[in-house]
């Protein structure tokens, strides 16, 4: 008759091995025998309970040779194959040696392995650093820029930056202070020694536990209300009223009923290719995020290229107050003008500020190389902020985007 099995979560990775072995070695007087080991579960054979004893080698079953496996079975080890890279021996036999009773074994079964997984770790951690480097502005941590550069970002991007990140950054240094331990340990004779594993085991099931849920959420928290990419269907965009900013249309009237003309021609493949989004967001920090963007690209007879003929971005950005708004504009134009063409240090933008009579802040920045020609289309920026309403336009066209301040400010 087939013996009953449990299925349990055991949280515990490589460098926790050591507490492993005693989470299952409690199991064992429980009557739970380890049958299988997976990932993050354990299958048990329900049995009478037993004092038996576990080893883990972080090693590869395919680099360990038949022989090496014979011996280690006439000394009483049996083994039970681990998930990937690790196998897992116990032994009934109270007498039974240690596996390996020399430094040296144990440094061919452990040192090796434990050292490239303390490599990988850092690599990994140094990764992670430089991917928040644009959040973090440049690794001066602060959870109040944090905080208001990602005004932006959904509540579930803020757990992640607030919640997920110190906590991995805690489970990350835990994690090297134990490797550290197990390789300074790996030089003596009383290698298998750890005390316990309930705390461990807690430490790494809130971190998995955590890691899970902020990911899932992350996934299925989607803010915006309203995402219209217009290339499909141009007619619903159309359809969209935003009184408090400024479309194309009001923008350039002229440009904007040629451009409407290639837009009915588009799904027919003919014109030039167009984009036109419409996007309308809400966050914790912004319940109100607009956003209208225009792009022609006019083809080549390469046809791996072409050229941008006209872009139009607007973005509307209501925050919970002017603190709110005033903080995030800073990070917000130091990225608008990190994407665009126009070479200006971040450091100088406060040089391009002017008066506007009922706004709180007002700065216009133009790409150089054409300034003086009033006909040629340049890059060009603007950001504008009254209260807690802060809008920035990105425009690459003819037009001197500075004398439509006004246009903006009115519905500001």
């Amino acid at each position: 008759m087939d013996k009953k099995t449990k299925l349990k979560y055991g949280p515990f990775g490589i460098v926790d091995m050591f507490y492993k072995q005693n989470w299952l070695e409690y199991q064992a007087r429980k009557g739970l025998l380890l049958a299988n080991d997976n990932l993050f579960t354990c299958r048990f054979t329900v049995d009478e309970p037993r004092d038996r004893r576990y080893r883990i080698l972080p090693y590869k079953p395919s680099k360990t040779t038949q022989e090496e496996l014979d011996l280690y079975a006439s000394c009483g080890w049996h083994l039970i194959y681990g998930s990937g890279s690790v196998m897992i021996f116990y032994t009934d036999d109270p007498d039974a040696p240690e596996p390996f009773t020399d430094v040296q074994s144990q440094h061919k079964y452990y040192r090796k392995s434990l050292i490239t997984n303390f490599i990988w770790i850092l690599i990994l951690f140094a990764e992670a650093l430089f991917s928040i480097s644009r959040s973090v502005q440049g690794f001066t941590i602060s959870p109040s820029a944090l905080l208001y550069s990602s005004a932006d970002q959904p509540l579930s991007a803020l757990a992640i930056t607030f919640i997920g990140l110190p906590l991995a950054l805690l489970f990350w240094f835990q994690s090297m202070l134990t490797y550290i331990s197990i390789l300074n340990r790996n030089r003596k004779k009383d290698f298998y020694g750890a005390s316990g594993f309930r705390l461990k085991y807690c430490v790494n099931a809130t971190f998995i536990i955590t890691a899970i849920v902020l990911t899932l959420w992350s996934i299925i928290d989607i803010p915006r209300t309203m995402d219209i990419t217009s290339s499909g269907d141009f007619t619903q965009a159309l359809k969209y009223k935003g009184n408090e900013i400024v479309r194309f249309s009001e923008f350039d009237p002229d440009t904007w009923r040629t451009v409407y003309k290639k837009i009915e021609y588009y799904n027919d493949g003919k014109g030039d290719m167009i984009t036109f989004d419409i996007n309308q967001d809400k966050t914790l920090l912004m319940p109100r995020m607009v956003s209208e963007e225009l792009e022609v690209d006019r083809d080549t007879n390469n046809d791996e290229d072409t050229v941008m003929d006209l872009y139009y971005s607007v973005n509307l950005y209501k925050a919970r107050s002017s603190k709110v708004a005033s903080e995030f504009m800073k990070y917000n134009s130091k990225n608008a003008l990190e994407e665009s063409d126009i070479k200006v240090s971040n450091k100088s933008l406060d040089k391009y500020r002017f008066d506007y009579k009922g706004l709180d802040y007002a700065a216009y920045i133009v790409d150089e190389k054409n300034t003086n020609d009033a006909a040629a289309k340049r890059d060009q920026l603007l950001f504008l902020r009254k209260g807690s309403t802060y809008v920035s336009v990105s425009y690459y066209g003819p037009i001197d985007l500075k004398s439509k301040v006004g246009l903006f400010a009115e519905k500001m």
